[in-house]
């Protein structure tokens, strides 16, 4: 009997042991009054779905115009989210701007949250087609000018003063006098009186730039037939202006070749001052007041009849030549080089022959240049010769009716009448009723 009261008190021991191993409480295995405690309640918590989209603000205008050649550089735009902040670093964007051709375009900004929700904005930058006339009074010191600023400054008809001591050399073989140097936005024509002619040469120009972007220099190029030269390099390049007139100064080194006829005139390198610039156009000078850009120069006086828009802008540009039709006959612009390569060969009785040149080939293209100082330039181009250049002066007819312009050419006038003028096309008419078809390079 003790043996089993003696177990069943062991058994008991080991129960109260196993109750207060499983249930971490400490009680009384004899009591049964003590309260059981409550359980704890663990709430979930309540996650709320992230369905805002992130806002997007984009870093400047919506809607920008520049010029065609203008730079164009995107400012961007920035993002952000309740949730999430700023998220500026992942936006993307879609699109592109070539700021050489005139369009609208459209970038496009878009952006996401870490959620997935998602907002895009866009810009649009206008293109518009350039007036062709820059800057008629820019100055500046050159060496201090990025190449767009510089590309202004330089722009215009330059003449030489004939009172210069370096303007003209003469020796007992050669004589060559500087008469001016025009500079567009692309190219520069360089006219010299050798021995009693004149003569024009033409080609690009490239603006050097140091290390910090400035314009150090700038390159004048020649085609010799073969191969583009440099035949001289500007530096030290000052424009300023006196008493309502702008002039230049600027070192010039010429490296014009042997091969070239007027290499004789690579003795007038030196330093050049009061190279003035020519009047404007008094057309142009209207079309460059009414410009976004800072323009200086007194507008038009009375009414004129030349539209700013339809006329002057759009003829300030490069033309290249297509056709010309003379007494309702097409020509073509190979034919009208098919005599190019030859020369007339005569001997003592005045009997006449036309000889091939050796290895010579004639011009491919043709093109037209006008300026807004009132002269034109005709090169020819792209033959086994250096190009030839055909300088002029040109001057509006502005008067009620069809737009025309006078071609200026030895004391004598020529009268030519646009037919057509876009953006691409232009088709001039003689007083004979030859026609002249273009379009824009």
């Amino acid at each position: 009997m003790y043996i089993i009261i003696k177990k069943i008190h062991i058994m008991k021991n080991t129960y109260c042991l196993l109750v207060v191993l499983f249930t971490s409480l400490i009680v009384s295995c004899g009591g049964d009054d003590d309260p059981i405690p409550a359980p704890v309640v663990v709430t979930p918590e309540v996650v709320v779905p992230d369905t805002v989209a992130p806002t997007i603000t984009l870093v400047g205008p919506s809607t920008i115009n520049i010029e065609e050649g203008d730079s164009f550089t995107d400012a961007g735009a920035s993002a952000s989210d309740d949730v999430d902040g700023d998220i500026s670093s992942s936006i993307t964007t879609s699109g592109s701007v070539d700021a050489s051709t005139p369009g609208t375009y459209i970038l496009t900004y878009s952006v996401s949250d870490a959620a997935g929700n998602s907002v895009e904005l866009t810009r649009t930058i206008i293109v518009a087609v350039a007036t062709k006339i820059t800057a008629l009074a820019a100055t500046g010191i050159v060496s201090e000018q990025t190449p767009a600023e510089a590309r202004s400054t330089i722009n215009g008809k330059w003449n030489f003063p004939e009172s210069s001591s370096k303007s003209s050399y003469s020796s007992k073989l050669n004589t060559c006098e500087f008469d001016f140097i025009e500079f567009t936005d692309t190219t520069y024509y360089l006219a010299l009186d050798l021995d009693g002619e004149f003569n024009a040469v033409s080609g690009p120009y490239e603006l050097n730039e140091d290390s910090e972007g400035k314009v150090s220099s700038v390159d004048l190029y020649y085609y010799t037939g073969e191969v583009d030269v440099v035949i001289a390099t500007l530096t030290d390049i000052n424009v300023i202006e006196i008493n309502d007139e702008i002039e230049a100064s600027f070192t010039v080194n010429l490296t014009i070749p042997e091969t070239a006829d007027f290499d004789s005139c690579n003795e007038l390198s030196g330093t050049y001052s009061d190279v003035g610039k020519e009047e404007p156009m008094e057309q142009s000078y209207a079309v460059a007041n009414t410009s976004t850009s800072s323009q200086t120069g007194s507008d038009t006086t009375g009414t004129s009849y030349v539209d700013p828009v339809s006329h002057v802008t759009l003829i300030n540009n490069t033309w290249s030549l297509l056709e010309i039709t003379e007494d309702g006959e097409s020509i073509a612009l190979a034919d009208l080089f098919e005599d190019w390569c030859y020369y007339e060969e005569c001997d003592n009785d005045g009997n006449c022959v036309e000889t091939a040149v050796e290895g010579c080939s004639p011009p491919s293209s043709a093109y037209l240049q006008f300026s807004a100082y009132g002269s034109y330039n005709l090169v020819f181009s792209g033959g086994s010769q250096p190009n030839e250049v055909e300088v002029g002066e040109w001057e509006w007819i502005d008067e009620p009716g069809d737009q025309m312009f006078y071609i200026l050419e030895e004391g004598e006038a020529e009268v030519m009448k646009i037919l057509d003028l876009s953006e691409s096309l232009l088709i001039l008419q003689n007083e004979e009723g030859d026609t002249y078809t273009f379009t824009a390079l």
